[in-house]
């Protein structure tokens, strides 16, 4: 006799989301003048207090960059999310411009895509990309950033299945 139908199966509760090794930080603003750069210099402080430690001022160029793709958009608000890796001394940019139905295929909007794209890759960020979404377009850029005393090079790494303890925004384990 085979397993019993799907309506009368059990399903077991969802697991907790948990998120280790990350910090993350958010900023909803309003496109104007100097929201990019106040958000960068934001970004760069956010940076610092997590001890990474930038060799120049990519970062808030990214993050100028990424900001003014978004506000491009024409949208009312545009909102950025940092996270970070800190086992890989890692950090993801990402935009959004909250502008909803936007065309997919608008040639003109192309265009200026490829300009940022061109712009965002010389500033030497690991990645970058663009989607257009039903809720708006998301902007990134992935950044490999300096740690001093944290910094490991790749075989020294530690598998996660290795590290002790809880980690960054991990509470204790959900008794069964």
């Amino acid at each position: 006799m085979g397993p019993p139908p799907p309506e009368e199966q059990d399903t077991p509760p969802p697991a907790p989301v948990t998120i280790r090794g990350r910090s993350v930080r958010n900023w909803a603003l309003t496109p104007g003048k100097g929201a990019a750069a106040q958000t960068g210099r934001e970004v760069v402080t956010a940076l610092h207090q997590w001890g990474y430690r930038p060799k120049d001022d990519q970062p808030q160029k990214v993050v100028e960059l990424l900001l003014r793709a978004a506000s491009g958009d024409g949208g009312r608000r545009v909102s950025l999310h940092l996270a970070d890796d800190e086992d890989r001394n890692q950090v993801m940019l990402l935009a959004l411009s909250h502008l909803q139905d936007m065309p997919p295929d608008d040639d003109d909007q192309v265009l200026r895509d490829n300009e940022h794209m061109r712009a965002l890759a010389a500033l030497g960020p690991r990645d970058v990309g663009v989607e257009t979404l039903p809720s708006g377009r998301q902007w990134w850029a992935g950044l490999d950033l300096p740690r001093p005393g944290q910094a490991l090079k790749l075989d020294e790494r530690r598998p996660r299945a290795l590290a002790r303890g809880p980690r960054k925004l991990e509470g204790p384990p959900i008794p069964a």
